[in-house]
């Protein structure tokens, strides 16, 4: 869908990375990256693919086809306009 989704992915971001260091800080790094563990994967790797993904979402926003794009013109250009109307005219260069 996209809609608002630097904002969104940025605080899911922050979110997955809390899971992240709560794992690493519970079991520790479980002999990381050449031990076999018990379970046979690491406590934090699913939270840590999140965040990888999550980051590439929050600097490349939703993508051409997305709500933001089509209907309201771009992210950033929805967050400029919303800029000038908060802080009046545009931003000197």
């Amino acid at each position: 869908v996209g809609l608002l989704a630097r904002p969104v992915a940025l605080s899911m971001m922050f979110t997955m990375l809390a899971a992240v260091v709560f794992h690493l800080l519970n079991t520790g790094a479980e002999g990381f990256p050449l031990a076999v563990v018990s379970q046979h994967s690491y406590n934090y790797e699913l939270a840590a693919m999140y965040v990888c993904v999550l980051a590439y979402f929050s600097a490349a926003g939703a993508g051409a086809y997305s709500i933001d794009e089509q209907v309201l013109g771009g992210e950033l250009r929805l967050y400029d306009s919303l800029f000038n109307k908060v802080f009046g005219g545009k931003a000197e260069e």
